[in-house]
């Protein structure tokens, strides 16, 4: 059977998070990336960091 992961992390401000987040990601490797609070505009999110 094959492994689905979730995670959810409150990130409060994703662009100063990233060196931690994406280490995380890494290792990790979730099937499916919740983020909250990342108090950024839509514009700004750096999307392609995720990708």
């Amino acid at each position: 059977m094959k492994t689905f992961k979730i995670a959810t992390y409150n990130v409060n401000s994703v662009r100063i998070r990233l060196p931690i987040v994406l280490p995380w990601l890494e290792k990790n490797r979730p099937s499916v990336l919740c983020l909250q609070e990342t108090k950024t505009e839509d514009a700004k999110f750096p999307a392609k960091e995720f990708e």
